[in-house]
């Protein structure tokens, strides 16, 4: 079921960022302007589809705005994750029994 999920949306993002949601969705603004444009036989009624009068098409570009939030939002929480893994200090502590292993003795 994962993987299902996972390759539906791994399809919508190819969709969206290949610009095919875009070309399908100037396509039904095509046909619904031949359709419109042969019911009023007039050239002046065209209706014109772009970001402004269209929630689709600002919703298809919306993406390329908030990309600049982006590296700040990865760079937080890199900087969160260092931080994270910081050790704390360690406390000197003394042994309760002496180690005499000094090494070789002297000459």
């Amino acid at each position: 079921m994962h993987r299902i999920a996972a390759i539906t949306l791994v399809l919508c993002f190819a969709a969206i960022g290949s610009g095919t949601m875009e070309h399908w969705h100037n396509a039904q603004h095509a046909a619904e302007d031949a359709k419109a444009s042969a019911a009023s036989h007039s050239d002046s009624d065209r209706p014109f589809h772009d970001d402004f009068n269209c929630a689709f098409h600002t919703q298809l570009h919306l993406p390329a705005m908030p990309a600049a939030w982006v590296p700040l939002l990865i760079c937080l929480g890199l900087f969160v994750a260092f931080i994270s893994l910081l050790l704390p200090p360690l406390v000197p502590q003394r042994s309760a029994a002496p180690i005499s292993c000094r090494g070789p003795p002297a000459r």
